[in-house]
């Protein structure tokens, strides 16, 4: 599944999409994921590492792909991920329908050029109940996993009378 969204956003964003804001595209498909089904959509692990969102797996699932699926390009220090030369269309990704409405409301929130689009991006996701959970609590250089199921948990609380 995390080929599929990875593609998924490039292909929506037509290649206009910076490392960056992937990773925290994919965070956030994964918390809703949890939040709504108790289940992630992928298996990676996120984690809280030297004051940001880190997950170790994604660079494997990116270089694996990179040159095909899509491509990496650096750019005045940012990484974007462009479409690749074998790049299908967003259609052609077997992704059910009402998973496509909400990545797509995190793309159509979230997707964008520019500084401030992107800390808009990252306040919010520094603002997850997994995030305020262990960000002052620990040392950058510790690498702290963060617990997906505390948004839900968060979620069920406020719902219960």
């Amino acid at each position: 599944m995390l080929k599929q969204l990875i593609k998924y956003f490039v292909y929506q964003t037509k290649g206009h999409i910076t490392k960056t804001q992937l990773i925290n595209f994919l965070y956030l498909a994964d918390i809703y994921a949890v939040k709504w089904t108790n289940k992630q959509l992928t298996e990676l692990d996120w984690y809280y590492y030297h004051h940001r969102l880190w997950q170790e797996d994604l660079d494997t699932a990116l270089s694996q792909m990179d040159g095909k699926e899509i491509s990496q390009a650096l750019e005045n220090n940012t990484t974007f991920i462009r479409l690749g030369v074998t790049a299908d269309t967003a259609e052609d990704i077997e992704i059910p329908v009402g998973l496509q409405f909400m990545l797509d409301n995190i793309r159509r929130e979230w997707a964008g050029t520019g500084l401030a689009k992107l800390q808009q991006l990252l306040e919010y996701v520094y603002n997850t109940v997994p995030m305020l959970e262990v960000k002052g609590d620990h040392q950058p250089e510790a690498k702290v996993k963060l617990n997906l199921i505390a948004e839900r948990e968060k979620l069920v609380s406020e719902l219960e009378p």
